[in-house]
């Protein structure tokens, strides 16, 4: 039987997602052999004078080729882009509703873990979204088919306004 994976909070998320997202980086992977290797520094090459020789014309004049694998020599390579639209997107999101730092939600969850309705996903909710309000712990748990006690919403505030420095 495996265990189910922790709950992060918010803040464990954004540092962990922008931390990998700094590591990525573009590279070829070639299609033939599957190698990967870095994208090269792009030269320069000065354009050729133009020939008016028209028994050349009838000769293919190849394009510029691409990059060469360095395992197999194939010109056949892909650029892997690692760092997709998608990630950005959830990096951006991440950052913007995730307001406290990681040491104040590790402070709230171990505040309020101890607490007989709270379980790792609540704990890790309450400090996500941090609640003011009783009304706010009330609609954490109003899925629920238990009630918390009035006693038990103002340790979570208390929790909650007491890591926050407020």
């Amino acid at each position: 039987m495996s265990e189910e994976p922790q709950p992060l909070t918010l803040s464990e998320v954004k540092i962990l997602f922008s931390d990998e997202l700094s590591r990525r980086e573009n590279r070829l992977r070639c299609v033939e052999c599957g190698h990967f290797q870095p994208v090269p520094e792009v030269e320069e090459v000065p354009e050729a004078p133009a020939s008016e020789s028209t028994e050349d014309s009838e000769d293919e004049v190849e394009g510029p080729k691409g990059p060469t694998c360095d395992s197999c020599g194939s010109d056949k390579m892909m650029l892997n882009e690692q760092i997709k639209y998608e990630h950005n997107l959830a990096l951006d999101h991440v950052q913007k509703i995730s307001s406290s730092k990681l040491e104040n939600s590790k402070a709230i969850v171990e505040g309020v873990q101890d607490l007989e309705h709270v379980n790792n996903y609540y704990a890790t909710k309450i400090a996500d979204i941090l609640p003011q309000s009783p009304d706010e712990v009330r609609a954490l748990f109003a899925r629920e088919r238990f009630t918390l006690g009035n006693d038990e919403i103002a340790q979570i505030i208390t929790a909650v306004k007491d890591n926050l420095g407020e």
